[in-house]
């Protein structure tokens, strides 16, 4: 499993960058932070295994 953490000056400019790596595959992992100097930040997780815990029954 790989984390990282999304990093934007607004909050159109954080859905754009969120939105490309759900299509390259990656999470959100919680909602989304701003920080007192006016960031947005967005945890980011991307599994190994891709097997889909609705078919298994296990979480990820």
């Amino acid at each position: 499993m790989e984390y990282t953490i999304v990093t934007a000056g607004s909050n159109e400019e954080l859905v754009k960058k969120v939105n490309e790596m759900l299509n390259q595959g990656w999470e959100t992992e919680g909602g989304v932070a701003i920080s007192q100097d006016g960031n947005y930040h967005q945890a980011m997780i991307l599994f190994e295994d891709m097997t889909n815990e609705f078919e298994t029954g296990e979480e990820l």
